[in-house]
């Protein structure tokens, strides 16, 4: 490759964005921020294509795309509106407004982007007449600590007001980064309670392939230096984030594309239609012993209770597989203890693709959540159930455990005492309990300790019976995205992309839907068809 040929491909690949990003920066119309664009490029390439000597070239794009922008501002006619900055420049006021303003700006924005104890000392220096013994005392170090800063921060200023900065595709199109665990979540939900905020957000999902400094997550999010470091402190502290060198940070947790059909299509075209086959068959089979009183303490129709019992089925099956076939599954003796009392590990899934991606034979990614405390509950919620998981977290647990005690008699509703009413009211609005003839009728699945047990090992039981269908489908899974996984988060793998698997809950209830075999949903019976509460 030829030196020109180099500076032609290191323009395209790099800078061509970097253009785009300065001119978005000074300028808010998009017809003029495309012109201005291409107008500079025209300008760079006619140098690089003349043969011309660039040494620097980021600096040399830097110096073209200035003397550019100035010259789209005077070719403005007089007296009309050119917007610089949030200001109205007329022509006569080009060359001295804009100059000292783009000065300034860049003086800001090289601050901006200076982390920790740099951007302290200039700021003392510089701006609070501070000595640099006086910042030593104040930030802990010697004099000649502060100098050294000093000096160093002169010359990372001087390079950058030179320099074509960009910021990222981040600052003007943020991601979104949906985040679980598996495990038991913190005192305050954590770790989902830690990415609430769209600027963790980013932070996590921009450091999830390499460690990249405070710097480069300042010009990625658009966001001054001062509040990526809090932020990044705070995820570092919750171990969302970890400093893998120093000053180089990077994401601690799996983060998978939030939508990838293509997955789905391979493992319902190659597994799914046996799966099924042999779900069906084999809970058929048990279906004297489902339908005995003490496991259908609701009363419910055979069609009513497949609602439940497929989903718990396929699930066990897919726990199964992940406990027992060595795929690297973590399992909770192992997991790790958090600062804020949690014990779990953190999965995402990067939902910042909105574009539609379809797969037709099920609706959504869906398993199981669960509800721990005094009573135990999991559920499986879809688009079908008309509620939000969100919904049943919001649900005190002690609703759970008085309605247990209704159902086995312990309790009588006529003669609950005002806490227990003010609990069971709770229980009527979300229609755990519905007002049916004159009284109340429960409207969930509910089964004791000794039942529960019982269903575990008829799961087992089928679990073992579809091992090598589970198997393959996992190896699917695997040669989708081991590659996309960064190395040192291999030993996680085993714990998310297992996740995928649950394409067989939620397929074989779309499949038992569209043939007819569960019952249809009423604005009554709706909330609650995929629940199953039990005692632990």
């Amino acid at each position: 490759m030829t030196e020109k040929d180099a500076i032609l491909l290191a323009f395209e690949k790099e800078m061509i964005p970097k253009i785009y990003g300065f001119c978005r920066m000074k300028l808010r119309s998009e017809a003029d921020i495309e012109d201005l664009s291409q107008d500079i490029c025209l300008e760079v390439l006619k140098s690089i294509h003349s043969g011309k000597k660039i040494n620097n070239l980021n600096a040399y794009v830097w110096k073209i795309s200035n003397h550019m922008f100035f010259n789209y501002l005077r070719s403005k006619k007089k007296g009309s509106a050119v917007y610089y900055d949030h200001m109205l420049i007329s022509e006569e006021d080009v060359e001295y407004e804009v100059i000292l303003k783009e000065q300034k700006n860049l003086l800001r924005r090289e601050l901006s982007l200076m982390s920790g104890n740099y951007r302290r000392a200039v700021v003392m220096h510089y701006f609070e007449n501070m000595s640099c013994e006086d910042i030593g005392k104040a930030l802990g170090k010697s004099e000649g600590t502060v100098k050294w800063w000093l000096h160093d921060a002169r010359q990372a200023i001087e390079k950058g007001m030179n320099t074509m900065r960009n910021y990222g595709e981040k600052s003007y199109r943020p991601g979104a980064l949906y985040v679980s665990c598996t495990g038991n979540p913190g005192a305050d939900m954590e770790p989902v309670s830690c990415v609430k905020r769209k600027s963790a957000q980013n932070i996590l999902l921009a450091a999830y392939k390499d460690p990249v400094s405070i710097t480069e997550l300042s010009e990625e999010l658009g966001i001054s230096a001062p509040y990526i470091e809090d932020e990044v402190y705070y995820l570092c502290k919750n171990q969302l984030l970890k400093e893998t060198v120093k000053g180089k940070y990077q994401t601690d947790f799996v983060i998978l594309p939030g939508q990838n059909p293509s997955i789905g299509n391979k493992i319902y075209a190659h597994a799914f239609p046996d799966f099924y086959k042999n779900l069906m068959t084999f809970i058929e089979s048990k279906k004297d012993i489902l339908t005995e009183e003490r496991f259908n303490t609701a009363g419910f129709e055979w069609s009513r209770l497949l609602w439940v019992y497929i989903p718990v089925f396929a699930d066990f099956t897919v726990k199964y597989y992940r406990h027992f076939n060595n795929i690297n599954y973590i399992h909770y003796n192992d997991i790790p203890l958090r600062p804020n009392g949690g014990k779990w590990i953190a999965f995402g899934f990067d939902n910042s693709d909105t574009s539609p991606k379809k797969f037709e034979k099920y609706h959504g990614w869906d398993g199981p959540v669960h509800k721990l405390g005094s009573a135990f509950t999991q559920g499986f919620f879809h688009y079908w159930s008309g509620i939000d998981s969100q919904d049943y977290f919001d649900i005190p647990n002690e609703v759970f455990a008085l309605l247990r005690q209704i159902i086995k008699g312990e309790r009588v509703i006529d003669k609950l005492n005002e806490d227990e009413k003010y609990l069971f009211s709770i229980a009527i609005e979300k229609k755990l309990f519905v007002s049916k003839d004159g009284s109340f009728t429960q409207n969930y699945y509910y089964i004791g300790k000794n039942e529960l047990r019982e269903l575990e090992a008829m799961a087992q039981e089928f679990a073992k019976s579809v091992c090598d269908i589970v198997k393959s489908s996992y190896k699917l899974v695997l040669d989708e995205y081991e590659a996309s996984v960064p190395r040192h988060l291999h030993w996680q793998m085993g714990n998310f992309l297992s996740n995928a698997l649950t394409i067989f809950v939620t397929c074989s209830l779309y499949e038992a839907e569209k043939n007819g075999v569960l019952s249809s949903s009423d604005t009554e019976g709706k909330y609650w068809l995929s629940l199953l509460a039990t005692e632990q």
